[in-house]
């Protein structure tokens, strides 16, 4: 089965050369590699140029319209596999990610996504991509991540597989990887995660994620609690725990749209009990003895999370 691997590329001369070699040393052979360029001012084209006409499984593209989305709606015009996959153009594959992503998902139903760990690296990764690293591959590796959804982004943008016939990629809204995301958990797709390294994911200070205001908390936040009100509140009593930045962010998007809801923090919590069919928002990541301490709270009064309540 021939795997199209979709990657949208712009400035990327620094790291593109050892990316797309990554992408040629796979023990998987079957694979077309779509490159869209989004009007880079470097050589980036130039070397790409050069991988195509070295192997002609790797094609080069211009983006027709400007940002990752198009490009990456232009790509997925271009594929032709039965799988399609992701990468960006400054990180690195393991030799065996698309066999095993491959294996994976062959003898998985319809409506199945793939994914796999993840291991930042680079000159300087800080505490927080460590965190995020920790618990991004815990809850993979417990099947946790729809539970966890409106936390953060559970799959990683570069390291997943899915069916051709099963992306789509129409209307998104940025931050586009996390949108894609919630298209998944809308529609009820399962994942499957391989307990393997399969995306080594590149730390550097020109990342997009660092200078793109379509990727700052603020975009999220506005992203992740329109889809909370869409696809979860439904006619539930809405209640907010903690007083923190995103707990800020979170009554600044729901007065906005006209939410009702109460707020508590962590001293009287408790009171939660006297709200009728809660849906509850934890806007607080406390630390493992008091979040042991308030997930048993809720589990005795009959709140189940990912359905009853969410972690922000």
């Amino acid at each position: 089965m021939t795997v199209s691997i979709l990657m949208p590329v712009k400035n990327g001369e620094k790291f593109i050369n050892e990316t797309v070699s990554s992408i040629s040393e796979q023990s998987y052979s079957d694979w077309e590699l779509i490159i869209v360029d989004d009007h880079s001012t470097d050589s980036t084209v130039d070397i790409i140029s050069s991988f195509c006409g070295e192997d002609s499984r790797i094609r080069q593209y211009t983006n027709p319209g400007q940002g990752i989305l198009p490009a990456l709606e232009y790509a997925l015009s271009q594929a032709n596999g039965s799988y399609v996959t992701r990468m960006d153009a400054d990180d690195l594959m393991p030799k065996d990610r698309i066999q095993l992503m491959v294996n994976a998902i062959s003898s998985q139903p319809t409506k199945t996504i793939v994914t796999g760990l993840i291991r930042y690296f680079g000159l300087k990764v800080s505490d927080g991509y460590r965190a995020y690293e920790e618990w991004i591959n815990d809850i993979n590796l417990q099947n946790r991540q729809w539970t966890q959804v409106y936390r953060e982004c559970v799959i990683a943008s570069p390291n997943w597989m899915i069916r051709r016939e099963e992306l789509d990629l129409n209307q998104l809204q940025y931050p586009e990887d996390y949108d894609l995301v919630f298209d998944w958990y809308q529609k009820g797709f399962h994942i499957h995660c391989i307990p393997k390294v399969t995306l080594y994911w590149r730390e550097h200070p020109d990342r997009t994620s660092r200078n793109n205001s379509n990727y700052q908390q603020r975009a999220f936040f506005n992203l992740k609690i329109q889809k909370f009100i869409e696809l979860d509140l439904q006619n539930g009593n809405l209640c907010l725990w903690g007083n923190n930045l995103k707990s800020q962010l979170t009554k600044h998007i729901l007065k906005s749209e006209n939410i009702p809801f109460r707020q508590f923090d962590l001293t009287n919590y408790q009171s939660l009990t006297a709200v009728k069919d809660v849906k509850l928002l934890v806007a607080v990541w406390p630390d493992p003895a008091q979040r042991k301490k308030i997930e048993a709270f809720l589990h005795e009064n009959g709140l189940e999370q990912g359905r009853h309540w969410w972690y922000l």
